[in-house]
């Protein structure tokens, strides 16, 4: 559900600053094939951009994520099954039944116009072809319109000859530029996004576009003028067949001062602002790419041969944009930078065939005590990885029978992603168990017991035969059904 509703932000976030830039920047220009393309693609691209990924370091989280230099290991998921009364129903399928109800009115209202458009078709016993478009005489009080490749002309005894040719090239214009295409386009788009009123909104722009285009081809063959007259003094009747392409009157203000624009100079300025606009939501919408660390033994010294001092890495794979920003101070759950003198790549965190530390030499002074011998600090990859005495597959049977969902938590509803961090010692034990994105303060306490109980359970990972810390980053998450 949580992924559902981000994604459905995201998705209007987009469609709103699409909409919010044509109405502002593009909506008074006449460049109406550039617009009519951005109108039919901003829908789809504002439902794509949340679903990209971009690289880690392209997101705003970047300096969090390369803080979490930990192998991560397999999310444990822990539910809780509440029961509830047969007669109660649930709160997603009720959403549900109301939105394939609005889905089936949307298309039901479709599926009646195109069959009022197959009875006015049948209807019809004149019938021209002209430039690969049939010609409907109408004897009923449907106002003109188009719709495929038929064109439906109403009564017209009140239009002199030029003006009937205005009206017919109009209406060829719908049918050369195959508009009907981009009207049933958006009669489905809209029966699927029926909750959203930027698509609605898209759609009327759309449907002026295309009168402004038709408008446009009927004014190269004939004075502007005269058409302006006719726009200006026709009215029709109001009622139709909104699915088609109409010669109608409520558009016809607008139409009128976009044809007054026609004779100035376009401006493609506007139109390449788009490219930034789309950059920008990319950056914004699209999820940082989750990838884990590999593991490979080739890609840690490829790693290490690297000048910086810390190596470019992704926040793990169950961590999502929102995630990262709950993360509590992740660089103090994780091992800190070893002093200058230590290898680069234990610096890092990563192993070296080195030893993990290096003894000074000893001061001639007999005297002199020995110095304690440095902490070794926690690697992040070995040559042999701490492995769960059972294997993995026991360890996930284990969390899962240890782990219970605390009472209090199900209680108030709290659910969502405890990610731990541990080191299993060179000796096989669990240390240094600490919370680094919490949830509820009884999950955490619950995922930090099990956690700890695993204590003596474990292969400590080596490192050049030798037995060395090695962290761990553990995810388990509580969900209530």
């Amino acid at each position: 559900m949580e992924a559902i509703l981000d994604y459905t932000l995201k998705a209007s976030i987009g469609l709103l600053v699409l909409y919010l830039f044509y109405y502002t920047v593009l909506r008074s220009q006449h460049n109406f094939g550039f617009n009519r393309l951005y109108l039919l693609l901003a829908p789809p691209v504002a439902l794509l951009l949340p679903l990209l990924t971009w690289p880690a370091a392209f997101s705003s989280e970047a300096a969090v994520t390369q803080a979490l230099q930990a192998i991560q290991l397999q999310e444990i998921t822990v539910t809780a099954w509440q029961v509830k009364p047969a007669t109660n129903l649930s709160l997603p399928l009720v959403l549900s039944v109301l939105y394939a109800a609005g889905v089936l009115f949307v298309l039901g209202k479709l599926a009646w116009q195109l069959w009022q458009i197959r009875l006015v078709k049948h209807s019809v016993s004149t019938t021209t072809a002209i430039n690969g478009a049939l010609i409907y005489s109408l004897n009923s009080s449907y106002p003109s319109f188009a719709f495929g490749k038929s064109i439906f002309l109403s009564k017209q005894q009140h239009l002199n000859k030029t003006e009937q040719e205005q009206v017919l090239a109009h209406e060829l214009a719908h049918v050369q530029f195959g508009h009907t295409w981009d009207v049933l386009f958006y009669e489905f788009l809209t029966a699927i996004l029926w909750l959203q009123p930027l698509v609605w909104l898209m759609k009327q722009e759309l449907r002026d576009v295309h009168e402004y285009q038709a408008d446009a081809a009927v004014v190269q063959q004939h004075q502007p003028q005269q058409y302006t007259t006719l726009l200006s003094r026709e009215v029709l009747l109001n009622m139709g067949l909104p699915i088609g392409s109409h010669f109608t009157k409520p558009q016809i203000l607008k139409r009128l001062r976009m044809l007054q624009k026609l004779n100035q100079q376009q401006d493609w300025l506007r139109p390449l602002l788009t490219l930034p606009v789309l950059g920008a939501l990319a950056l914004l919408l699209a999820q940082p790419k989750a990838a884990a660390l590999d593991t490979s033994t080739a890609t840690a010294s490829k790693t290490l041969s690297s000048t910086s001092e810390q190596p470019a890495t992704q926040a793990p794979p169950y961590l999502t944009s929102s995630d990262a920003k709950e993360i509590r101070n992740p660089a103090a759950a994780l091992s800190t930078a070893p002093t200058a003198a230590k290898p680069a790549g234990e610096a890092a965190g990563f192993s070296t065939s080195q030893s993990a530390t290096q003894p000074e030499s000893k001061s001639q002074n007999a005297t002199d005590l020995p110095a304690a011998p440095a902490k070794i600090q926690p690697y992040t990859y070995v040559e042999q990885m701490p492995v769960f005495k059972s294997g993995e597959a026991e360890m996930i049977k284990f969390l899962g029978q240890n782990i219970k969902y605390p009472q209090e938590a199900q209680a108030i509803g709290a659910e969502g992603l405890v990610v731990l961090s541990m080191v299993i010692g060179a000796d096989g034990s669990v240390q240094d168990v600490e919370i680094i994105k919490s949830v509820e303060p009884s999950i955490d306490s619950e995922a930090m017991r099990v956690v700890k109980t695993m204590n003596g359970k474990w292969q400590p990972g080596r490192q050049n035969g030798k037995a060395v810390p090695v962290r761990y980053m553990l995810p388990v998450r509580f969900a209530i059904k």
